[in-house]
C-alpha cells in the first residue's frame, strides 16, 4: 500500500487535454473513492462462487441459459464502455461515475428479489449497464491525483484495492450462501459501498471536467453493431457443446457475429463520430498490452467460473470452503505494488512474458495433478503459480496500456482497453460452459479440455507481450 503520508500529500496538480489544472487536494482519498467502482470486480467473483448454488435453485432451466447472468452482465459492459467514455468527456467522469454507482446500487437489489431467471438476468444486465459507466471513469478519477512519473506506482495501489475487492468477493459469497442459505444476499454485498461512494464521491473526487461542450454524438449503428457481434459469438461458444460445432445453429451465430464484427471495425473507420477511434492503437505499447492481455484475461476469467463448477460438482465442497480456495491465488496476487514500482523502472515486457507463463504452468499442473479424488495439497501449487500469474498480468497489461497516454485522453484509453478485457471475459465464461455442456455433464475429463484451453491462452498472451516497447516504462 502507498505510505502513510501520502493521505496528507499536498494538493497535486495535472494537466489534462484542457488549459486548465486540476487540483486534487487529497489524491489517496480520491483515490479510495473512485475504487468504489471495484464492487464490480467484487460483484463479479462473487457471482461465480454463487452460480452453481443459482443452477441448483432453477433445476428446470438449462444450465447454458443461466449463463447468461454472467454473460449477459459482460456484454452490457462491455458494449456500453465506449458509449460511456463519450459521456464522461460530456458531462465529466464524476457525474457519470456516481450515477453508474447509483444504477449499480439498483441491479444488485433487483437481482436479489428477482424471482424468475428471466428477471435475473435483466436485472444483471442493468448492473453491466451502470457498470459500464464506472468502469470507463473510475481509474481515470484515481490517476488525476497523481503525476505522470508516479502513474506505474499509483496504479500498482489500485491494483492492490482491486485485489481486495476480487478477494472479498469469493470469501464473503461463499460465507454469506452457508450461512445465510441463500445465494440472493450475495448481490446485497455492494449495497453498503454504494452508498459510501454516493455520499464521500462529490466531496472529494475530482470532478474530472468536460473535455467539449459539444452535443453527444453516439453511433448506435455502432452500438447495434457491436451487441449482436458480441452476443451471437458468445451464444455460438455457450451452445456448442449441446449443439455440437458443426450444428447450422452454431455455425450460423458464428458467422453472423464475425460479420457484424467486421461491419463495426469498418464503421469505425468511416464515420466521422465512431464509437472506437482507432489511432489509440497507433502507439505499440498500447496495441500489444491490450491484445495481449485477451488471452491472459481468458485465462484468469475462467478459472473464477471453472473452480466453482468443478469443487462442487465433482469435489463436492461447500460454498464457503470453496471461498477460501478462489482467494488464495487473490492473496498471492496483492504484489501489484512492487511489481508497479518494478515496471515504474524496468517497463512491462519481461513481467507480462513471464505472467503468461506463469498461467500457463498453473493450467499444465491443473491436467497433471487433478482427479476425481479431493485434494487441496493437488490444487494448491496450481493456485500459487495462478495467483503470481494474476499479479504479473492483471495489473501490469492495465498500465502498460496506459503508458505514454496523455491525462485528457485517460477516460477514452481506458475505456477502450476496459471494453477488450470484459468482452474476452465474456467469452471465457461461454468457453468454460461451451466446454462442459450441461449440469449432467460434470467430469474431470470435461475439465480437462478447459484446462487446455485456458493454457494455450496464457502462452499466446506471453508471445504476444514480447513484443511490447522494452522500456515504455510511463508516459512521454
Amino acid at each position: 500500500m502507498p505510505d502513510a503520508d501520502e493521505t496528507e500529500s499536498p494538493p497535486v496538480e495535472v494537466e489534462p487535454a484542457s488549459a486548465a489544472a486540476v487540483v486534487v487536494r487529497h489524491p489517496f482519498l480520491a483515490m479510495l473513492v473512485a475504487a468504489g467502482g471495484f464492487v464490480i470486480v467484487l460483484d463479479s467473483f462473487a457471482a461465480a462462487v454463487a452460480f452453481p448454488r443459482i443452477v441448483q435453485s432453477f433445476p428446470d432451466t438449462p444450465r447454458t441459459t443461466l449463463a447468461w447472468l454472467s454473460t449477459g452482465y459482460s456484454i452490457a459492459l462491455s458494449a456500453l464502455l465506449l458509449v460511456a467514455g463519450k459521456l464522461a468527456d460530456r458531462y465529466g467522469m464524476r457525474r457519470v461515475y456516481l450515477i453508474g454507482m447509483a444504477g449499480f446500487m439498483a441491479g444488485a437489489i433487483a437481482s436479489a428479489l428477482s424471482p424468475t431467471p428471466a428477471l435475473l438476468i435483466g436485472s444483471r444486465v442493468l448492473q453491466g449497464s451502470a457498470g459500464a459507466l464506472m468502469v470507463s471513469t473510475s481509474i481515470a478519477l484515481a490517476l488525476l491525483g497523481y503525476p505522470a512519473e508516479r502513474r506505474g506506482t499509483a496504479m500498482g495501489a489500485i491494483g492492490i484495492l482491486g485485489s481486495l475487492a476480487s478477494l472479498a468477493g469469493p470469501v464473503l459469497a461463499g460465507n454469506i450462501i452457508d450461512i445465510g442459505g441463500s445465494w440472493r444476499w450475495v448481490f446485497l454485498v455492494s449495497v453498503p459501498i454504494g452508498v459510501v461512494v454516493l455520499v464521500a464521491g462529490p466531496r472529494v473526487l475530482p470532478p474530472g471536467a468536460p473535455r467539449t461542450d459539444e452535443p453527444v454524438v453516439i453511433d448506435l449503428v455502432g452500438v447495434v453493431e457491436i451487441v449482436v457481434a458480441s452476443g451471437l459469438l458468445t451464444l455460438g461458444l455457450l451452445q456448442s457443446g449441446t449443439w455440437g460445432w458443426a450444428d447450422p445453429r452454431t455455425l450460423g451465430a458464428l458467422a453472423i457475429a464475425v460479420a457484424s464484427g467486421t461491419a463495426f471495425v469498418v464503421r469505425c473507420r468511416r464515420v466521422s463520430a465512431p464509437l472506437l477511434r482507432f489511432e489509440l492503437f497507433r502507439r505499440t505499447s498500447f496495441l500489444v498490452a491490450t491484445v495481449s492481455q485477451l488471452g491472459s484475461q481468458l485465462g484468469i476469467y475462467a478459472f473464477f467460473f471453472w473452480a466453482p463448477l468443478f469443487l462442487t460438482n465433482v469435489w463436492g465442497w461447500s460454498a464457503s470452503l470453496i471461498g477460501w480456495v478462489a482467494a488464495i491465488p487473490l492473496v498471492v496476487s496483492c504484489s501489484s505494488l512492487p511489481i508497479g514500482r518494478f515496471a515504474d523502472r524496468h517497463g512491462y515486457r519481461g513481467l507480462l512474458v513471464i505472467g503468461g507463463i506463469a498461467g500457463a504452468a498453473s493450467s499444465l499442473w491443473d491436467i497433471v495433478a487433478l482427479g476425481e479424488t479431493p485434494s487441496f495439497w493437488r490444487l494448491l501449487p496450481a493456485l500459487l503459480l495462478f495467483g503470481a500469474a494474476i499479479g504479473m498480468v492483471g495489473i501490469t497489461s492495465h498500465s502498460g496500456a496506459l503508458a505514454g497516454v496523455e491525462p485528457g485522453e485517460l477516460a477514452e484509453a481506458n475505456s477502450v482497453f476496459q471494453t477488450s478485457r470484459r468482452q474476452v471475459q465474456t467469452f471465457g465464461i461461454a468457453v468454460v460452459i461451451g466446454l462442459l455442456g450441461d449440469r449432467s455433464a460434470d467430469s474431470v475429463d470435461r475439465f480437462r479440455l478447459v484446462w487446455i484451453v485456458t493454457g494455450v491462452c496464457f502462452l499466446l498472451s506471453s508471445v504476444i507481450a514480447a513484443r511490447y516497447p522494452r522500456h515504455e516504462s510511463r508516459p512521454a
